[in-house]
């Protein structure tokens, strides 16, 4: 391939960062609002009242609900307004087992192919995750745990399963803020993202997907464990 002579201004120009279109803009927002629990499920909104939030257009705000209504986080009631979708107990079991489906497969193959770059920004990623935890940033924490996350299924080299783990992913975020839940065990949660990096680290992609198998599975026990807790409170009262 014969090398690229352009003058270095017109390289510089290619080199631009592309902006965010503004539907996109309008997208991370109201996706932002819903997973930080600005947005509550059951909560009513209207295209018009999310423009004036978020000052953008009709149009962009317009794209960015149906982009979020096929996600599932919103549902649409024509000529009327937009639903906050919650997610029942049922829906998070669901969601965890196809996250046990998808992303040990995702993280196995990152393993077998992660570089240093990779490895050094997974590590700077948990290092912010932990300072947020001790100032009591529960907000960041989820933040940090969606990058990690995130930045595993890109790697994998499966940009399709990685789209769908994303989905996913984003559909259990809510599970940090749910009332039912009450306080997630960050610390936890960061030592079992930390061993799943030494293991792609040490390119070891069994260990990986071993790794993220219980990582998952241990979010899913926590939240039964602590529903039936619930469930066990609500029957006692329920006798007196």
């Amino acid at each position: 391939m014969a090398p690229i002579t352009a003058a270095p201004a017109k390289r510089a120009a290619t080199k631009a960062p592309r902006r965010t279109s503004l539907s996109e803009q309008a997208y991370t927002a109201i996706k932002q609002l819903i997973l930080r629990g600005d947005l509550k499920a059951g909560d009513r909104v209207t295209e018009a009242g999310l423009c004036e939030r978020l000052a953008l257009g009709r149009n962009p705000v317009h794209i960015a609900v149906h982009r979020l209504h096929r996600e599932g986080l919103v549902e649409i009631v024509p000529r009327k307004n937009i639903v906050i979708r919650g997610e029942t107990i049922e829906s998070f079991v669901e969601l965890w087992n196809a996250r046990l489906l998808v992303e040990p497969h995702l993280t196995e193959s990152t393993a077998a192919r992660a570089d240093e770059t990779l490895v050094d920004e997974l590590r700077r990623l948990l290092a912010v995750g932990r300072k947020r935890h001790r100032a009591g940033d529960r907000h960041g924490c989820m933040e940090i745990d969606r990058a990690v996350h995130q930045r595993i299924y890109q790697a994998s080299g499966n940009g399709l399963l990685a789209d769908f783990a994303s989905l996913l992913l984003d559909r259990s975020m809510r599970l940090w803020f749910a009332p039912l839940v009450g306080r997630y065990e960050d610390d936890r949660t960061m030592d079992e993202l930390a061993a799943l990096v030494d293991a792609i680290a040490r390119h070891d992609p069994a260990a990986a997907r071993r790794l993220m198998a219980e990582h998952i599975g241990s979010l899913r026990n926590n939240f039964a464990r602590l529903q039936a807790g619930i469930d066990a409170a609500s029957e006692r009262s329920d006798h007196h």
